[in-house]
């Protein structure tokens, strides 16, 4: 039996994802991880994972001095996935001696048994929690957890603050982080080199082609098939914050009927359903959309990422004023 927390009921949740993908015809994230998308996305995101350096990661929290000898830290993953980029930081954090907890929280029962078994057999205390960030209730029972901490600290990692709509992520993140507490975001960075960047538009846009597995059980799960349309990708410059923005759609040949956990509708020839969406940023433009509503910067990094294709920058905030978004 799963040992994790229950803030939201699960049916419920697959019912609202299911109705907001036939209302909008865009796929929530969530919902992907629902039909059996969790080995689907390890299966590529796991080499990518371990070829971070995870010492870096170490060295930077500890340079922030959020390490106290006599505190707890409390390390919340929101979008926690399989706990795998934070796990050895805080196995290493927690065996030279600091006291911490950590939170994963998901929406998918598949993401946090599989936290479960990668967290299987470390010591430093872990709880995962079923629970969507989103929702309003969230931040007082997910605080209710961290009562003991003296330092919290909420995190966003493998690239999930630039998988949603950037206002209600900040949003969100203004309801849960209180004056003193910290956000910590890792997100794609666009280069200062002309070609570089060129290079990293052309990856991202050919993100079907380079994962087709990814999208093709993607497709799998709604009960539609590569043969019935063609992919599309689209990329926006979006200004508030500065970022390339990257979504990728199914646009149907013919007329096809949608299948979602018992719901259905039909898509007619021509019509689009909007997959997947990745954003690389223009990092001092995302800094000052933060500062906006009360999160000043503590410092940043990039951590070595061996052989891939991009950087993924690290960015801590502190919360100095509770603005109202």
């Amino acid at each position: 039996m799963p040992k994790f927390l229950t803030f939201h009921d699960l049916a419920d949740l697959a019912t609202d994802y299911c109705a907001e993908l036939a209302h909008t015809r865009r796929l929530p994230q969530n919902l992907f991880y629902f039909l059996e998308g969790a080995q689907s996305f390890y299966a590529y995101r796991n080499s990518d994972v371990n070829q971070i350096a995870w010492e870096d990661e170490v060295r930077f929290l500890t340079q922030q001095h959020l390490l106290q000898p006599e505190g707890i830290l409390a390390f919340c993953s929101l979008g926690c996935g399989n706990a795998a980029p934070e796990k050895m930081v805080l196995r290493t954090i927690y065996a030279a001696g600091y006291q911490l907890i950590y939170v994963g929280v998901d929406s998918s029962a598949q993401m946090l048994e599989l936290a479960e078994a990668n967290l299987e057999g470390e010591v430093f205390p872990h709880r995962l929690v079923l629970a969507d960030f989103m929702r309003p209730d969230f931040p007082a029972r997910l605080w209710a957890l961290l009562d003991p901490a003296s330092v919290r600290l909420y995190a966003m990692m493998g690239g999930t603050f630039g998988n949603l709509d950037q206002h209600q992520a900040r949003t969100m993140l203004a309801r849960l982080v209180r004056p003193g507490e910290y956000a910590y975001v890792d997100v794609v960075p666009q280069y200062a080199d002309e070609q570089q960047n060129a290079r990293l538009r052309q990856r991202l846009l050919q993100l079907p082609q380079n994962l087709p597995a990814f999208f093709e059980r993607l497709l799998s799960s709604l009960g539609l098939s590569p043969d019935q349309g063609v992919f599309r990708s689209h990329e926006l410059l979006e200004r508030e914050p500065e970022a390339l923005k990257y979504t990728f759609f199914f646009e149907v040949k013919r007329e096809v009927t949608v299948s979602c956990l018992g719901h259905r509708f039909v898509l007619q020839a021509g019509d689009r359903l909007e997959l997947l969406t990745v954003r690389a940023y223009v990092i001092p433009s995302l800094i000052a959309f933060m500062a906006e509503r009360g999160f000043e910067l503590m410092g940043t990094h990039v951590p070595r990422v061996g052989r891939l294709s991009h950087l993924w920058q690290r960015i801590l905030f502190v919360r100095t004023t509770a603005k109202p978004e």
